[in-house]
C-alpha cells in the first residue's frame, strides 16, 4: 500500500469522529442560540421546548461520538502516534465537560432558580463545546495538511468547522459584555460601560485571530469567505428568523459579508504593489475589525442601548423601533474596531503558536 492509501485509513474513523462532533456541536450551538432569543422574547420557560430538544440532541451526538474517540484512541497506537490525535483528546475532554454541565445546570437551578447567561454551569458547558471545536479544528487542520490530494470532504469539512468555531467564540465573549446575565438571585450584568470597553478589546481581536489561523489552515481564496457565510448563516437563523420584528435589519449583514470576502482576497491573493503585499494583512485586519458590531449584531446592539436606557427599559425589548440609534452605535464603532483589527493581525502569527503537521 501507498503511504497516501495508509495515511487515508488511518484518518477515515477519526475524521468521521471529527466531522460528528462538528454536526453535535452545531446543533447544541443553535439550539442555544434559539434558547437564548426566546428567553429575549419572554416566551414561557419549560425543559421541554424545541430550542432545549436541540440543545440536548446536539450534547446527546457528541456524547456518542466521544465513546467512539476513547475507544480508537485506547485501542489504535498507530491512531495515537499521529498529529491529529491532540484533536480526539480535546474532544473526549470536552464532552466530559458538556456531560458535567447538565447536571451541574440543574442542581443550580434548584438552588438558585433562574439564571442568566453568565451562570457557572452555562460558562462550563460553553467551553465544553468549545473545546471539541478546537479538537475539530485541529483535526482536520492536521489532516489536511497531511494529505497531498484534498479530497471533497475535507474541502467542504474545513471551512465549516472554522465558521462555526468563529460562532462558538463570538458567543464566549458574549458571556461577558451582554446585560442578560441577571437571575433570581444572581446578578451578573456587566457595567454597562465595562462592557462596551470589553467588546472593542476582545470581539475584533478575537474574529482577526480566528481569520488568520483559518487563512493559513486553508491557504486558499475563498475558503474562509465560506466560514463567514456559514457563521453569518448560524447567527441570521437563530438570532432574527427566531425573533419578531428583526428581520428589517437583514440588508445590513451585506457589509460585514462583504468585509469577509474583501479581506480573505487582500489576505490570500499577490499584488505587484509591494505597500500593499506587506500591509495586506493588517488591511484585512482592518475591513474585519471594522464590521465587528454586526458580526455580534442583534445581540451586541443590546451591550450599546444599554447605557442609554432607564427605568428597567430592556434594550432588546426597543430593538425593532430604534434603527437609526443603532445604526449610529455601528458607525460609532468602525474605527476603534479598525485599531483592534490591525492589532490583532499583527499579534496572531505570536499568539497562535501551533504546529499543523
Amino acid at each position: 500500500m501507498t503511504s497516501e492509501v495508509l495515511q487515508k485509513s488511518k484518518t477515515r474513523f477519526p475524521s468521521a469522529i471529527f466531522l460528528t462532533t462538528l454536526i453535535g456541536t452545531t446543533i447544541a450551538m443553535w439550539g442555544a442560540s434559539w434558547d437564548i432569543t426566546s428567553h429575549l422574547q419572554r416566551i414561557p420557560e419549560s425543559f421541554f421546548t424545541p430550542s432545549h430538544g436541540m440543545l440536548y440532541l446536539g450534547v446527546g451526538i457528541n456524547v456518542i461520538a466521544a465513546i467512539f474517540a476513547a475507544s480508537i484512541y485506547k485501542r489504535r497506537k498507530d491512531i495515537r502516534s499521529q498529529s491529529f490525535a491532540t484533536g480526539l483528546r480535546l474532544i473526549i475532554i470536552g464532552v466530559g465537560i458538556q456531560v458535567i454541565a447538565g447536571p451541574g445546570d440543574f442542581f443550580w437551578h434548584e438552588a438558585f432558580g433562574l439564571d442568566g447567561l453568565l451562570s457557572p454551569t452555562h460558562m462550563t458547558l460553553a467551553l465544553g463545546m468549545l473545546s471539541v471545536l478546537v479538537g475539530a479544528v485541529i483535526g482536520f487542520s492536521r489532516i489536511n495538511f497531511h494529505m497531498k490530494e484534498k479530497g471533497l470532504f475535507i474541502k467542504t469539512a474545513l471551512p465549516l468547522t472554522y465558521g462555526i468555531f468563529w460562532f462558538s467564540a463570538m458567543w464566549l465573549i458574549f458571556f461577558f459584555v451582554l446585560p442578560v446575565s441577571e437571575g433570581e438571585t444572581h446578578n451578573f450584568n456587566p457595567d454597562p460601560y465595562v462592557a462596551i470597553v470589553l467588546s472593542f478589546m476582545f470581539i475584533p481581536f478575537a474574529l482577526t485571530l480566528v481569520f488568520w489561523c483559518a487563512s493559513k489552515a486553508m491557504n486558499k481564496f475563498g475558503m474562509v469567505s465560506v466560514s463567514g457565510l456559514v457563521f453569518f448563516a448560524m447567527s441570521i437563523s437563530s438570532t432574527i428568523f427566531t425573533s419578531e420584528n428583526l428581520t428589517q435589519y437583514l440588508p445590513w449583514y451585506i457589509a460585514p459579508i462583504a468585509s469577509i470576502i474583501a479581506a480573505d482576497f487582500m489576505f490570500n491573493k499577490k499584488f505587484n504593489s509591494k505597500i500593499i503585499q506587506r500591509h495586506s494583512d493588517k488591511i484585512a485586519g482592518a475591513m474585519i475589525g471594522s464590521m465587528f458590531f454586526m458580526f455580534g449584531f442583534p445581540m451586541l446592539s443590546m451591550t450599546f442601548l444599554e447605557v442609554y436606557l432607564y427605568n428597567d427599559v430592556f434594550p432588546y425589548d426597543i430593538l425593532p423601533n430604534v434603527g437609526d440609534i443603532v445604526f449610529n452605535h455601528w458607525m460609532m464603532s468602525v474605527p476603534g474596531g479598525i485599531v483592534s483589527g490591525i492589532i490583532g493581525m499583527i499579534l496572531a502569527p505570536k499568539i497562535l503558536r501551533f504546529s499543523l503537521k
